[in-house]
């Protein structure tokens, strides 16, 4: 008897899960609003284990992709136009919790670096606008209001400050990941309260452009963040 062609036969059987569902995404066999099939039935399509599925469909909540309501299940985003298969997005992070790892490091080494150059580099202006975006973000969580937007304009200000176009570049490729990992990290209502903590002993080392001071400070926010991230990711989505 030929084998199903859909079945998934590579080691790397997460990766393989997957590119089948970005495929299925892309080409409309899944379209927006659609629910994903379930758990059981996604095992049996792609002859693979629980841990496969979960894993695949982690990253691609991660990126996007995939929303995950409560009571309401897994199901394809409402716009996914700007997927394509080279995307930053998917070359970043293609499967769940070892993926999502990668970039909490490369996230580490990434905005560590461009805070150590921000505090050597900032303008008087530069740090205005990141003591002014610090503050617009514990104005929104005093009002009970979203801080993904804040949060992210906040890192965004720190990597314009390093004045380095090619780090810059670097940091808006993993923009869209980045913005999905602060929605994960709202959704499992971590609180903001250390995040604000955290962002304040950046800002003071940048504002006495104290490059190691400032180095530390988001080596310690970001990864505090991502094994947060980490350990939400390792758990069913379905």
């Amino acid at each position: 008897m030929k084998p199903n062609p859909t079945k998934i036969r590579r080691s790397r059987l997460s990766d393989q899960v997957l590119e089948c569902l970005i495929t299925m995404i892309t080409e409309g066999t899944l379209q927006p609003g659609d629910k994903l099939p379930p758990e059981p039935q996604l095992m049996e399509q792609f002859g693979v284990g629980r841990s496969s599925i979960r894993e695949a469909v982690g990253a691609l909540e991660l990126i996007g992709l995939l929303t995950v309501r409560p009571g309401d299940g897994t199901r394809i985003a409402d716009s996914t136009e700007a997927v394509q298969p080279k995307s930053a997005g998917l070359a970043l992070i293609t499967i769940g919790r070892k993926k999502v790892r990668e970039l909490v490091e490369a996230r580490v080494e990434l905005e560590q670096t461009l805070a150590m150059y921000a505090a050597e580099r900032a303008t008087d202006d530069d740090i205005a606008e990141i003591r002014h975006l610090h503050e617009k973000l514990i104005r929104a969580q005093e009002r009970g209001r979203s801080l993904i937007t804040s949060d992210l304009e906040f890192h965004a200000a720190i990597a314009k400050a390093s004045h380095n176009s090619i780090m810059m570049r670097f940091f808006s490729e993993i923009h869209q990941p980045v913005r999905h990992w602060m929605e994960q990290k709202a959704k499992f209502d971590w609180g903001y309260e250390h995040v604000v903590q955290e962002h304040e002993r950046i800002v003071s080392a940048l504002e006495n452009h104290d490059p190691e001071a400032a180095r530390q400070a988001m080596r310690s926010h970001i990864h505090f963040a991502g094994e947060k991230l980490v350990a939400a990711m390792s758990e069913p989505t379905f």
